[in-house]
């Protein structure tokens, strides 16, 4: 979700949702750019900030006490989440414009108290089938 600050500023949150019927609130991590457009080997630093409402999965719009405005770059589905405590791994079925689905496998390792740092470790934009299933 892109974030545009009333001060001009902006940046990427990603939303995770913690239960398949997004009751619960929302994983959020503060990125520099697209979790969605990283090719195999790049990285980026994360920040966990607080969790968000569910309601921000589908809200595109103005945010209430001047704090700007969102609008959805991408939307996705885990497939796959593996927890421990400082490594995640997870598999991600994004959705595109074009219908084709692109999947993506991340690692994520804690540096810090609300540090992380994403690795895409594979894609593959097979309109087919996913990773797991070849």
């Amino acid at each position: 979700m892109l974030h545009s600050l009333a001060d001009g500023s902006r940046h990427v949150d990603w939303l995770i949702a913690q239960d398949p019927r997004g009751r619960e609130p929302l994983l959020t991590f503060r990125v520099g750019q697209r979790i969605d457009q990283l090719a195999v080997g790049q990285q980026l630093t994360a920040r966990r900030v607080a969790d968000h409402r569910p309601v921000y999965l589908g809200y595109e719009g103005p945010i209430s006490d001047n704090r700007g405005s969102v609008s959805r770059l991408s939307s996705g589905t885990v497939i796959s989440l593996e927890q421990q405590p400082d490594i995640w791994h997870l598999e991600v079925s994004w959705h595109s414009q074009t219908g084709a689905p692109q999947y993506q496998r991340l690692r994520m390792e804690r540096e810090g108290p609300d540090q992380w740092t994403i690795v895409c470790t594979s894609r593959d934009s097979n309109s087919g089938t996913g990773p797991r299933d070849r």
